[in-house]
């Protein structure tokens, strides 16, 4: 599974080089912030930080000059360089790019990427982020990842040549130079290690340096923004620029003030709160000055933003890695057979079956939880699943889209062959609506008689799963169709002795 085992070298090499020991199954959910970069005193991130920003002032100056939709596509479109497995996939480490709508968004407000009114230290190209309607952490990750792309096939290749077998590495071509006389990326030749991908084809493999590298949102974040309005608030030293805020600020809340006395209301703390807010969000159309207080903000918050990435990176690699090599050696130790001559549905029954019995009777529950608290999020469970199909013949789809939603795992093998996992946790506060879910995504996909499966962390979620199904009037469907997994970690006296059945 990770590029040690596959490359045969130690896994402490890999730590101590300062990089990140890759899952080669599926992406981990980790992504690259710039302001890491930005952050950091080495003198190759501070020349990395340059060479990126020097990038940007190019885009500016041409957007200057005009953009066609061909110049857009060309310095503003970038695919995902996918090959250092980072982002969303769960089933591999394919990913979606850019796309041409945040290039056209890129293209309209580099200006406003560059400038900081003379207010932060420094230049952040993802500043643009502010204005953006949307999730831009992998946008942002991935445009990071092409202009340091240089950088990264370098790092990876002084490891590699120093540290893994040459029948491993290959010579690979990559338009990672920005040459800003021809104006195009130049190609370059690097040593790099290779897998072979599901086409059968030579695919290479980058290294990633650990300290820059958080999930979630980057550090400069639109949400984050609208949180920390009042650190902003606070912060700002140029008196015409508070003064502006303070008076929209002043007038929204002597406008709720008037109305309370008008209709003879108590006047709210947490609604002048709400409206103080509130009114900051609408300052920031008239005064843009604010967006750079709240960048020099964060470049204040330097040991913060570095503590809170080292903790986050450390969350993942313990929840992915960690967690799921130990379910995958125990699921080796009990099922060290592959599974074949099975339909698509009782394949992914066997495999639910397997799993289930994992987290139930070998002690896998362990596995779901991270400093004590329980995995909180689906999409962590359906990740750990994937580790669950290894040597299947069967097409494993995660998340897949068909046009009314997304189901959460599609398992098919070919036309005919089809069948859907549904994972919900019984803490999920819209958990009896799963069965109407699958519903659709079966009509969407041509799919019948799905798998669900409902994990449970404690008593009381339990008995919420046991009401369910009975006021569903689906309770004859459990261990048919229907799985509950007890991850309680309370309630087991052995790694060998479990309930025979969890509702009972």
């Amino acid at each position: 599974m990770y590029f040690s085992e596959y490359f045969k070298v130690k896994k402490q090499l890999i730590e101590d080089y300062g990089a990140i020991d890759i899952n080669l199954i599926c992406d981990l959910p980790l992504f690259i912030d710039p302001m890491l970069i930005f952050n950091s005193q080495k003198q190759e991130y501070v020349d990395l930080h340059n060479s990126i920003i020097q990038y940007f002032h190019f885009l500016a100056k041409k957007s200057e000059q005009g953009l066609n939709a061909g110049d857009i596509s060309t310095f503003f479109d970038f695919s995902e360089i996918k090959n250092n497995w980072f982002g969303y996939s769960k089933e591999s480490n394919e990913g979606n790019g850019n796309g041409v709508p945040f290039a056209h968004f890129f293209a309209q407000n580099i200006k406003f990427a560059l400038q900081n009114n003379n207010i932060s230290s420094g230049i952040h190209f993802e500043k643009a982020l502010l204005l953006f309607q949307g999730n831009g952490r992998d946008k942002i990750s991935d445009l990071t990842t092409h202009l340091i792309l240089d950088y990264l096939a370098t790092y990876t290749q002084n490891f590699a040549v120093a540290n893994i077998n040459k029948d491993y590495l290959d010579t690979f071509y990559l338009d990672s130079r920005f040459n800003y006389t021809t104006e195009t990326f130049e190609s370059v030749e690097y040593t790099l290690p290779y897998i072979i991908n599901r086409k059968g084809l030579p695919e290479f493999v980058l290294l990633t340096p650990r300290d820059i590298l958080r999930k979630d949102e980057p550090t400069i974040n639109r949400l984050d923004l609208f949180r920390s309005f009042s650190k902003v608030r606070n912060i700002i030293d140029d008196d015409s620029i508070r003064s502006q805020l303070e008076n929209y600020i002043m007038k929204a809340v002597a406008a709720y003030e008037k109305e309370c006395k008008d209709k003879k209301q108590k006047v709210k703390e947490f609604a002048v709160a709400r409206i103080e807010k509130q009114a900051f969000i609408e300052a920031l159309q008239s005064i843009p000055e604010l967006y750079d207080y709240y960048v020099k903000l964060k470049e204040s918050e330097k040991d913060t933003v570095n503590i809170e990435a080292f903790n986050e990176t450390l969350e993942q690699l313990e929840k992915f890695y960690i967690n799921s090599a130990e379910l995958v050696r125990l699921y080796n130790i009990e099922f060290p057979t592959a599974i074949t001559g099975l339909s698509a549905r009782e394949e992914a029954k066997q495999r639910l079956l397997y799993f289930k019995h994992i987290i139930e009777h070998c002690d896998g529950y362990k596995n779901l939880y991270y400093q004590g608290q329980p995995i909180s999020k689906e999409d962590d469970l359906q990740r750990l699943f994937r580790f669950a199909w290894y040597g299947s013949i069967y097409d494993v789809n995660y998340e897949t889209n068909n046009g009314r939603g997304e189901s959460d795992v599609k398992v098919s093998y070919g036309a005919k062959e089809k069948n859907i996992v549904e994972f919900k946790l019984a803490s999920n506060p819209r958990l009896s609506h799963i069965f109407e879910q699958v519903a659709i995504y079966e009509q969407a996909n041509q799919c019948t008689d799905s798998l669900y499966a409902i994990f449970y962390f404690n008593e009381a979620e339990r008995v919420k799963v046991k009401n369910m199904l009975i006021d569903t009037k689906t309770d004859k469907l459990l261990d048919k169709s229907i799985f509950i997994i007890d991850c309680s970690y309370d309630n087991k006296q052995s790694a060998s002795q479990a309930d025979a059945h969890p509702l009972e």
